[in-house]
């Protein structure tokens, strides 16, 4: 992934997981399961050890793999896909709980428009309609709450900090 630096990337991305939400649910279930798939398949696997002949030879004499380093090499590679599945399902769990939290700290009429924007896919007018606002004001008010969502998941140090200037007369 490449590098965020602006405070409007990692808006985009808090508006990406926002709309890829359910998608990362089942994503990340679904690793946990192949995961799970390749562990069953090893614990099913025979791992018996065949005899070893090399004739009259004390060693093996040859680079290439007997069987049993051959089987123990697949074990090891199968172990560290499996392991790897849980690993990318553990970072996109992290991930939608931080999305979660963010969104429990939003106040009723953010999570209406954060919920029916992103989520249930409803119109920007829509909503305004359902909460008797305009539809400036809906979008104006959205675009915040995923802000504050953003700084919360990424942390407030990626939210500029808001100048304020007083005026005086000279």
């Amino acid at each position: 992934m490449k590098e965020l630096r602006e405070h409007n990337d990692y808006v985009m991305l808090t508006k990406w997981y926002l709309r890829r939400y359910e998608q990362l649910k089942y994503t990340a279930e679904s690793m946990r399961r192949q995961a799970e798939e390749i562990r069953e398949e090893l614990a099913m696997e025979d791992a018996a050890a065949p005899i070893a002949k090399y004739g009259g030879q004390v060693g093996g004499g040859s680079s290439e793999l007997n069987a049993v380093e051959s089987d123990v090499a697949h074990r090891i590679h199968k172990e560290e896909q499996a392991d790897t599945y849980d690993i990318k399902a553990v970072r996109i769990e992290n991930r939608i709980s931080l999305v979660n939290h963010a969104y429990a700290s939003l106040d009723d009429d953010a999570k209406t428009l954060v919920r029916g924007y992103y989520f249930e896919g409803k119109r920007w007018q829509d909503l305004a309609y359902d909460l008797h606002i305009s539809e400036d004001w809906a979008r104006k008010s959205g675009a915040k709450a995923v802000r504050k969502m953003a700084a919360i998941i990424f942390g407030q140090d990626v939210v500029p900090e808001q100048m304020s200037f007083v005026f005086t007369r000279m």
